[in-house]
């Protein structure tokens, strides 16, 4: 959405802390039984969300961002092995990024 000048976020919500864990709030996508673990993009005052027939709904939604069934969480819903691999991918790559943002050389950004 960016690349077409629209300003936007990715956002999620989980619920629970895993599969088989206590809920711990309406985070995620309500699909009116429960809260799902779910992420969707808003942008402006709406949400879009192209993944909505996952729980029933039509495949993509464009809805009012006040609409109940969304609620966003404010943690990181990857698993924790998943977290520490993009933390590592972030690492190994940001000193070249730093490099070639400030106009250093522009090879691959690998190790």
């Amino acid at each position: 959405m960016s690349t077409q000048g629209f300003s936007a976020d990715w956002v999620c919500g989980t619920p629970r802390s895993g599969p088989l864990e206590p809920e711990i709030g309406p985070f995620g996508f309500n699909c009116g039984k429960s809260w799902q673990s779910h992420a969707w993009v808003e942008c402006g005052d709406f949400i879009v969300d192209i993944t909505a027939d996952q729980f029933g709904a039509p495949p993509v939604l464009v809805v009012d961002r006040t609409d109940n069934r969304y609620n966003k969480g404010n943690r990181d819903g990857a698993l924790p092995e998943f977290v520490l691999a993009r933390r590592r991918a972030v690492d190994d790559i940001w000193p070249q990024w730093q490099r070639i943002s400030a106009g250093g050389p522009k090879g691959s950004l690998t190790p």
